[in-house]
């Protein structure tokens, strides 16, 4: 009885585990614009899924080449193209949030040296909960995204 009790027990916990995973966010489509060499920043950007049942709020964000990652929206303001730093990234329970050229995305501050095409970057981003998520992203040449060229934006 006591047996039966213990892996009735631990089947349970499997089964809960399994179910915190199912809830855990997915990043998916991850990349690094790759620009010169001399740039001393870039951007990233990547899909986030939410399939739990509660808000998913990233707070922060890291990469392995960079010093800092911020995360920004680019707006239109006064004809001119400006990137707004955020403190918070919000997903809808069962939902998907694109950071994308010219939307939401992530800056890599002070990097150590730029991503080559095809090079694997770690991406990880922090969540309020404590947990953080991480992904890899590739590297790719991509100079002009939704008309926008390397260092027209401003900030």
């Amino acid at each position: 009885m006591v047996k039966s009790l213990k892996v009735l027990i631990l089947a349970g916990a499997v089964c809960a585990t399994g179910l915190q995973a199912q809830n855990a966010p997915v990043l998916s489509d991850a990349w690094v614009r790759v620009l010169p060499p001399n740039q001393a920043q870039t951007a990233a950007y990547l899909n986030v899924a939410n399939p739990g049942d509660s808000e998913l709020v990233i707070v922060g964000a890291s990469a392995s080449l960079a010093e800092t990652v911020e995360m920004h929206v680019t707006r239109e303001v006064e004809d001119s193209v400006r990137m707004q730093r955020l403190s918070e990234l919000r997903v809808a329970p069962r939902s998907e949030f694109a950071l994308s050229p010219g939307a939401t995305h992530l800056m890599l501050l002070g990097l150590s040296r730029m991503p080559g095409a095809g090079e694997e970057v770690n991406i990880c981003l922090q969540l309020a909960s404590g947990e953080e998520v991480c992904t890899v992203a590739v590297g790719k040449r991509n100079t002009s995204a939704h008309g926008f060229a390397p260092g027209a934006h401003s900030h």
